[in-house]
């Protein structure tokens, strides 16, 4: 399907304004002057103007008539279950009832002569490569002019969908997640291919395979941009063909690139994907990625000279022996990086040796052979490449630097006995003993065995009963004596929603759309839903809730609860309490007191204030908080507490940008740290009192009168930097001095030139 008719959809249905079309439009002009091409609507799913559930829905509505009829290495296409930037994959069946796979290239990129050889590569590379954690390809070639590649049907969702639906992942799935991909990875690198690409969309949550006790089986996907190379160490024809593949261009994901391959080096090893994994599981582990910005370019930038803050990592819980081990394949310098994917796998095996020997077995099982078995024990066997630095001349002779410069040496390469020849020799394994190997396979079975009653027993708490509105809440009752999930079919259900100690993880998710609660019937001083105390791990997802006279959502205190991708009308009131708000959709505002703590991600909040923070902590992340009524007052309105902006917009829409409203209002008492925050179309974009703002950079101001209207003291040490002001009177009670002695100008003060004032 063409990009236009689904963004036409999305324009006609309210789920995209053309300010985010044409933000996006500039954001694909930018990614394609260095050399990326990326379609407008993978792009307006990237930087998250669309929700993933959005998205399936709409496209319930386009036809596919055209594309059904087509019949592909015997499977005839049954539907549409997925589209990336290279096109759209398919669910097939053949006569024989088997289900498959099938990736058709899109029409529009297949007239590129780049994007047809980048298909073709991911076929080659694909087709080769037989694991049980890399999705299986079957067949390969064009049929009607369209070019196909027919996979594996992987029944689960992607790491990407998963943290959508479900938050974070625990700590014990993370390290698992990292093996299955890290053992997959290091045999795609043997069999001469690096996937350019790790990226939790690419990470497949298969169910887990019968008998292994395991949440998941991980298959790593979408070879598009992979590097395939064969003997010598070259990349093979038609990669040197690409017009990508030059110096100066970049591959990839800019979330998890590492900071060669965003700097455009073309001499990409194992530890670039080793980069990648781990900033998956980054993200995985804190449910935000490690940089944040308002464009590709700045992400880009940030991962080749920002080092990775691991600290949250410590915060929600993450061990220490992980935290290094993710350090290590987070180095910025690939020297210091983890060199192999055997000291990668060594390291994690020592994290969890009893799930790791479990998994071992399993793949030994799986590959036919102990010979496939990698394992840290085995790296001192291992005849892998050493790494050696290169330096590059320019044309004038000249060396260039070493640093983030480094190649596989092709000394040690051997050649395979297989099809295709490897750029590492297959690792050897030491024979053991019969009678080593049965005392192993009987310890690995009573730790199975074990491992498996505790994954049974724990995958009770997360089995889903589907309720309807007549039996909500008998069901709802029943949940209060087990922790347990709830599917709700759609259908409006009845208010108001009480939810206390007793309701202490449980989850309530829509089993559809259409899953409604409402205040019929109810006086504006009743809570639609509340949260009372004890209330912990209780999340709701995919709800509609309608409060038009007062508050939709009320958290007293100890309550700790989640939202994630609901539709509120009315107020979010949080007192004392901990609530996450994640993709929702708000209309009514939030209110924080009482030493209350609200997160806030990827959502968009509607009213004046759209946050009112009155002795409280704010953590707020990619989203959008909107004036929408015409009244005075601020967008966010904040007293006494703590607040963290990052990557924000904070904007007054046509109703309530020609009235009196103030973007950011800190009064005192209050800590803010503000990064990438946008405020326009406003009166004054930042007033603030008595207040402290320690950290301030990457701002964009324009406002109607006044930019930063100030009053008490600025300490010298705040590091305000990448600051841009535009309004009638820029600032206000900070002196503003010309920097013309030499001295940094953040240290001196602020600059004005002509109603514009930036500091770099």
């Amino acid at each position: 399907m063409e990009d236009h008719r689904l963004v036409q959809l999305a324009l006609d249905n309210r789920m995209l304004t053309m300010e985010q079309v044409d933000k996006a439009k500039k954001e694909q002009q930018a990614l394609a002057d260095r050399g990326v091409e990326r379609g407008l609507w993978f792009l307006l799913l990237e930087m998250g103007c669309v929700t993933d559930v959005q998205a399936r829905d709409l496209r319930k509505y386009v036809s596919s008539t055209s594309i059904r009829a087509l019949q592909v290495e015997g499977y005839v296409l049954q539907g549409r279950i997925g589209s990336g930037g290279m096109g759209d994959v398919f669910r097939a069946v053949n006569d024989k009832g088997d289900e498959a796979a099938v990736k058709l290239l899109s029409s529009k990129l297949a007239r590129n002569a780049e994007n047809a050889r980048r298909f073709q590569r991911e076929a080659r590379a694909s087709m080769r490569l037989k694991h049980p954690h890399i999705t299986q390809s079957l067949a390969a070639g064009e049929v009607e002019g369209q070019r196909y590649l027919v996979m594996e049907l992987v029944k689960g969702p992607s790491l990407k969908q998963r943290m959508t639906e479900r938050g974070k992942v625990p700590e014990d799935q993370a390290i698992l997640l990292l093996w299955q991909v890290a053992i997959a990875l290091k045999y795609a690198w043997d069999h001469g291919v690096l996937h350019r690409d790790v990226k939790p969309a690419n990470l497949m949550l298969a169910p887990p395979r019968p008998n292994v006790p395991e949440p998941f089986c991980a298959k790593i996907c979408d070879f598009g941009l992979a590097k395939v190379i064969v003997q010598g160490g070259e990349p093979d024809e038609e990669e040197s063909k690409g017009m990508l593949t030059g110096a100066g261009m970049a591959l990839g994901t800019p979330h998890y690139m590492p900071p060669e391959q965003a700097s455009g080096e073309i001499d990409l090893d194992q530890r670039a994907d080793i980069y990648s994994l781990a900033a998956s599981i980054y993200h995985a582990l804190l449910g935000q990625t490690m940089h944040h910005g308002k464009s590709s370019t700045i992400i880009m930038y940030k991962q080749v000279t920002e080092s990775a803050d691991l600290e949250p990592l410590r915060q929600v819980g993450a061990g220490d022996g992980l935290i290094k081990l993710m350090s290590r394949m987070l180095e910025k310098s690939r020297k210091r990086r983890y060199n192999t994917w055997d000291e990668v796998l060594g390291a994690i095996k020592l994290l969890a040796p009893g799930m790791i020997k479990i998994q071992e077995a399993a793949l030994s099982k799986a590959m036919g052979s102990a010979a496939h078995l990698v394992s840290a024990s085995s790296s001192s066997t291992s005849s892998s490449a050493p790494l050696k630095t290169v330096q590059n001349e320019n044309q004038n002779g000249a060396q260039k630097s070493t640093q983030n410069v480094g190649v596989a040496s092709t000394n040690s390469r051997r050649e395979s006995s297989s099809e295709h020849a490897l750029i590492h020799p297959t690792v050897r394994v030491k024979a053991s003993s019969t009678r080593r190997s049965f005392v192993v396979l009987v310890a690995c079975s009573v730790v199975a065995c074990m491992a498996a009653a505790g994954w049974w027993l724990s995958a009770q708490s997360t089995v889903g009963q589907r309720v309807s509105p007549a039996t909500f809440a008998v069901v709802l009752a029943s949940a209060a004596q087990q922790q347990r999930t709830l599917l709700l079919e759609p259908g409006d259900y009845p208010g108001p929603w009480r939810f206390g100690v007793a309701h202490a993880g449980v989850t309530i998710r829509a089993a559809g759309p259409g899953v409604r609660v409402s205040n019929t019937g109810l006086a504006a001083d009743i809570p639609l839903v509340r949260c009372e105390p004890g209330l912990a791990n209780f999340s709701v997802s995919g709800i509609e809730m309608i409060h038009t006279q007062g508050a939709a959502i009320e958290a007293m205190a100890g309550a700790k609860a989640t939202f994630e991708h609901c539709a509120i009308s009315g107020q979010v009131v949080i007192s004392g309490a901990q609530v996450t708000l994640n993709h929702v959709q708000l209309l009514g505002g939030v209110v924080v007191d009482l030493q209350g703590i609200a997160t806030i991600n990827d959502s968009t909040v509607r009213q004046v204030p759209a946050l009112h923070l009155r002795d409280g902590r704010a953590n707020l992340s990619r989203s959008r908080f909107i004036a929408s009524v015409a009244t005075d007052g601020a967008i966010i309105h904040a007293v006494n507490g703590q607040i963290e902006c990052d990557a924000l917009e904070l904007v007054a829409n046509e109703v309530a940008k020609s009235t009196a409203i103030i973007g950011l209002r800190l009064e005192s008492g209050m800590i803010a740290t503000l990064r990438d925050v946008a405020i326009r179309d406003v009166q004054i974009g930042i007033m603030a009192s008595h207040a402290q703002i320690p950290a301030m950079n990457g701002i964009s101001l324009y406002a109607r009168t006044t930019g930063l209207l100030w009053q008490g003291p600025k300490a010298s040490e705040w590091q305000w930097e990448r600051l841009l002001i535009q309004a009638t009177t820029p600032v206000t009670g900070i002196p503003l001095e010309a920097g013309n002695d030499g001295a940094r100008p953040e240290r001196l003060g602020l600059i004005p030139t002509q109603g514009v004032v930036s500091i770099r």
